[in-house]
C-alpha cells in the first residue's frame, strides 16, 4: 500500500483520479496540502486523511511515500522541486510544467535522488488508441504521413461547467492550448513520431481572458504532419482522431470505453480491405494514477508512456505552441 500526500484540490481531476486510486486498493491518502484550507480540509475528510496548510510539513512526514500533485499549474515547479528533494515519489497531472526551464529544473531535482516520476496523460490509456499504436509499430498502416485529433467541449459557453478560476492565467498558466489540447500534443507524438517544429494559431471568442480555441500543427521528424484542434467553445463533448498512413489508416470517435467506434483500413489487415468498423469490446488500461502506484511498490525506474521525457516534451510542445501564436511564426523544437 502506497501512502500519498495529497498536495492541492485545485485541479478538476483531483476527485477523480484519487477515487481511481482509492478503488485500487494500491493507495491511501496520510495527509492533504492545499493552500486553499476550505478545499483542503474537505478532501482530507472525505480521504479519512490530516490536514495541513504548510507544505513542508506534509513532505516532512515519514509515512508519506509519494505525492499527487493536484495543486495550480504555475506552482508545479515549486512543488514538485520540493516533493524530489524531499525523497517522495511523483505523480503530476498535466502538464508537467509551463516553461522549459521549469521542467529542467524539475529533471534535474528528480535524476539528483533518483525518486520515481510520472505525468498523468491519462487518453493514453485508451484502449482504442492504445490498439492504433500498436498497429502502427507493427507497419500495419505502413509509413504514417498525417495525424489530426480534435478535443473540444463547452467550458466558456457554460459558466458552471468548470470552476471560475479555471480561466485565471495567474493559476493556470495558459489557455485551453495548455489545459484541453494538451492531450493531442502528446498523443500525436506518441503515435507519429519525434516534433521537431509547431506553429500555431490561438482565438478567443467569449472574453474569458485566455485562448479558448486553437489549431496546432506539429512537423515530426519523419516528415509527417499532425494537426491537434481544441476548444472550450463547442457544445458537446467530443474527441476525434485520425491517423493516416501509406497502407492503411484509421478513425476513432468517442469519449469513455462505451462509445467508442474505429474504422480501420489497411492492407495488412484480412477483413480491413476499405474502411470498415472494428467490433470489439474496448477496456481501457489502469489510470496511470494506478499504473504509477504499482511503479512505486515496483523494482522498474518509470513508466515509459507517462515518464519524466514524455513531460518534458510536453512542456517543450506547449511552450513553443505558445510562443508560435504570440509572434505568428514556426517554432523550432530541436
Amino acid at each position: 500500500m502506497v501512502r500519498f500526500a495529497l498536495l492541492g484540490g485545485w485541479h478538476v481531476h483531483t476527485g477523480w483520479f484519487a477515487g481511481e486510486l482509492l478503488k485500487s486498493g494500491l493507495g491511501q491518502f496520510a495527509v492533504v496540502w492545499d493552500e486553499e484550507e476550505k478545499r483542503g480540509r474537505a478532501y482530507a475528510q472525505q480521504f479519512g486523511a490530516d490536514y495541513t496548510s504548510s507544505l513542508e510539513e506534509a513532505l516532512a512526514r515519514e509515512d508519506v511515500d509519494a505525492v499527487m500533485v493536484e495543486c495550480p499549474t504555475t506552482r508545479h515547479r515549486e512543488v514538485i522541486v520540493a516533493a524530489a528533494r524531499a525523497g517522495k515519489h511523483i505523480f503530476t497531472d498535466k502538464a508537467l510544467a509551463l516553461t522549459q526551464e521549469d521542467s529542467q529544473a524539475i529533471r534535474e531535482a528528480v535524476e539528483a535522488v533518483g525518486v520515481k516520476l510520472a505525468v498523468s496523460m491519462e487518453a493514453k490509456s485508451t484502449a482504442p488508441y492504445r490498439y492504433l499504436r500498436q498497429l502502427i509499430q507493427e507497419g500495419k498502416l505502413g509509413k504514417v504521413t498525417s495525424g489530426y485529433f480534435r478535443r473540444a467541449h463547452g467550458a466558456a459557453l457554460d459558466p458552471n461547467m468548470l470552476p471560475a478560476y479555471w480561466f485565471d492565467k495567474s493559476q493556470t498558466g495558459g489557455g485551453v492550448t495548455l489545459d484541453l489540447g494538451c492531450h493531442g500534443l502528446y498523443l500525436l507524438p506518441w503515435l507519429c513520431g519525434e516534433p521537431v517544429r509547431v506553429t500555431s494559431r490561438m482565438g478567443e471568442l467569449y472574453g474569458t481572458g485566455s485562448d479558448e480555441i486553437s489549431s496546432t500543427i506539429l512537423e515530426f521528424d519523419s516528415g509527417a504532419m499532425g494537426t491537434a484542434f481544441t476548444s472550450f467553445v463547442c457544445g458537446k463533448m467530443e474527441n476525434l482522431l485520425e491517423i493516416l498512413g501509406t497502407e492503411g489508416m484509421a478513425v476513432i470517435t468517442g469519449t469513455d470505453p462505451g462509445n467508442y467506434r474505429m474504422l480501420l483500413q489497411s492492407d495488412h489487415l484480412p477483413g480491413f480491405e476499405t474502411l470498415s468498423p472494428v467490433e470489439q469490446e474496448w477496456q481501457d488500461a489502469e489510470y496511470p494514477i494506478v499504473q504509477f502506484a504499482r511503479l512505486v511498490e515496483s523494482e522498474e525506474k518509470s513508466l515509459p508512456d507517462f515518464d519524466l521525457d514524455a513531460g518534458c516534451q510536453l512542456t517543450r510542445i506547449i511552450a513553443g505552441a505558445y510562443r508560435s501564436a504570440a509572434q505568428g511564426c514556426t517554432v523550432d523544437l530541436r
